[in-house]
C-alpha cells in the first residue's frame, strides 16, 4: 500500500509542532477550520501544506518549493501555472483542515493572514518551517519550529550566528533579521523576516556574488576562536572516536587513514573564519543585485578551509549525471583551474570536506541494535574518500 502523509511519523510530528503554534489540524473538516492541500516532496520524505485559496496566496505558497534539477523545476512551473488558473495541484496527495489562531503571525505585522507549511525532511534534524503571507501573496517572513532537543540546539545556534553576523555587518550578502525566539509549549520557535518573493529562485551556477560573500565571511569572522589545522584535525579525530561501535570497520579505517594523511600538512585545511555549514544553491537567492543567504543552523568555526565553497560545488555537480568519483574530480578541477587553489590544497580540502560530511551524516543517525550504521549516500561517499586516499601521499 502506498505511504500516505498520515503514515509518516515526521508528518505527525510536524502536526504537533503546528499545535504548539496554536493550530489544530485534522484529516476532516471541523468547526472553524480551513483546508490545506498536502503536496508530496521527493520520495515522500517531506510534505507541503498549502492553502488552496485565495489564488494569489496559493501561488505564493509554492515559494516553499525550491527544486534544483531541471525536471522538478519544470514541474514547479507547471504547478504554478495551474495554481494561477485555479486548477487542482497535480501532486496533491491529501487535504487537511486547520483551525485556531497562529500566534506567530502577529510578529510579521498587520495583514499577515495566511501561512503555508513545510514539514521538513525525514530524519533527526527534521523541523517545521512556516511561510507567512498577506492576502496579496506577498511573503512576510518565515518561522521554524523545533520539537526535539537536537533541533532546538540547531535553532539556538542559528540565532547565535545571526546575532554574531549582524554585529560584524557583512556587505556582500543580505541576511535575515531575527524577529522572535521563544519557547512555546514543548517547541522552540524562531521567526525571521525575508526579502524573498514568489518569483525568487535559487541560482544553479557559482557566481561572483557567491565568491564575494564567502571571501568577506571568512575575512570578517577570522578571530582567535577559529582553530588552526592541527586543532581542527584533533576535533575531527574526537568525533571519529565518538561514533558508535556499529560503524562498519572499513569506515573507521577510512576516516582514520584520511585524517592521518591530512595531518602531514594541517596548514592546508586551516579554517579561515566562520563557515555557513550548508552553503548550497537552495539556501541562497538573489534580491536585486545582492545575494541573500539564510538557514544558518549549521554555521560554526570548526570547518576546514573552503568548506562552503566545496559544499556549493558538490551541490551543483549532484545535478549532473555521472559517477561520484568523477563528480569529485570535477570539483577538484574547478578549484584548481577556475578558482586558483594550489593542487595540494585542493586535494586536502576536498578530503577534509568528505571526512566532515561522513562524520556529520554518521553522527546524526539513530543506532539500531544489531545493525551496521549507515546513511543515505554512504557508498558514494566511501568511493570518493577511497579515490582521494590513493592520492593522499601527495599531501606530504
Amino acid at each position: 500500500m502506498a505511504k500516505t502523509c498520515f503514515d509518516d511519523p515526521g508528518f505527525l510530528a510536524a502536526l504537533r509542532e503546528m499545535h504548539a503554534l496554536g493550530l489544530q489540524v485534522t484529516a476532516t473538516a471541523h468547526t472553524g477550520s480551513i483546508p490545506f492541500d498536502v503536496l508530496a516532496g521527493r520520495l515522500r520524505l517531506r510534505w507541503y501544506l498549502v492553502p488552496p485559496r485565495p489564488r494569489a496566496v496559493r501561488v505564493a505558497a509554492l515559494a516553499l518549493i525550491q527544486p534544483l534539477r531541471a525536471g522538478p523545476r519544470m514541474f514547479k512551473r507547471v504547478a504554478t501555472g495551474a495554481a494561477r488558473l485555479g486548477v487542482p495541484h497535480p501532486w496533491r496527495r491529501a487535504r487537511v483542515y486547520a483551525s485556531g489562531v497562529n500566534r506567530i503571525a502577529e510578529v510579521f505585522g498587520p495583514g499577515t493572514t495566511h501561512a503555508a507549511f513545510l514539514t521538513g525532511t525525514a530524519g533527526p534534524h527534521r523541523k517545521l518551517t512556516v511561510q507567512f503571507m498577506d492576502a496579496r501573496g506577498d511573503i512576510r517572513g518565515y518561522a521554524k519550529v523545533a520539537g526535539t532537543p537536537t533541533t532546538q540546539a540547531l535553532l539556538a545556534n542559528e540565532a547565535a550566528m545571526l546575532d554574531e553576523l549582524h554585529a560584524v555587518g557583512l556587505h556582500a550578502a543580505l541576511l535575515p533579521n531575527l524577529l522572535l525566539r521563544e519557547q512555546r509549549r514543548d517547541a522552540t520557535v524562531l521567526a525571521m523576516d525575508t526579502l524573498r518573493t514568489p518569483r525568487s529562485t535559487c541560482h544553479t551556477r557559482l557566481q561572483a556574488a557567491h565568491l564575494a560573500f564567502l571571501d568577506e565571511l571568512a575575512a570578517r569572522t577570522a578571530s582567535a576562536r577559529v582553530p588552526d589545522g592541527a586543532a581542527l584535525l584533533h576535533r575531527l579525530r574526537v568525533k571519529t572516536h565518538a561514533l558508535p561501535a556499529s560503524l562498519p570497520a572499513d569506515w573507521r579505517v577510512r576516516l582514520e587513514r584520511s585524517l592521518q594523511a591530512l595531518a602531514t600538512a594541517p596548514g592546508l585545511i586551516a579554517p579561515r573564519g566562520l563557515a555557513h555549514g550548508d552553503f548550497t544553491p537552495g539556501n541562497t537567492f538573489r534580491y536585486r543585485e545582492r545575494l541573500c543567504v539564510f538557514d544558518w543552523e549549521y554555521a560554526g568555526h570548526d570547518y576546514p578551509a573552503d568548506y562552503d565553497l566545496i559544499r556549493f560545488l558538490f551541490a551543483l555537480q549532484s545535478l549532473r549525471r555521472g559517477d561520484a568519483v568523477a563528480r569529485c574530480r570535477a570539483v577538484e578541477s574547478l578549484l584548481i583551474r577556475d578558482l586558483q587553489r594550489p593542487p595540494r590544497a585542493a586535494l586536502a580540502r576536498i578530503t577534509a570536506y568528505l571526512c566532515v560530511q561522513a562524520l556529520l551524516l554518521a553522527g546524526r543517525q539513530p543506532e539500531h541494535h544489531g545493525q551496521a550504521l549507515t546513511w543515505e549516500g554512504a557508498p558514494a561517499l566511501a568511493r570518493m574518500l577511497d579515490a582521494s586516499s590513493a592520492r593522499e601521499p601527495s599531501l606530504a
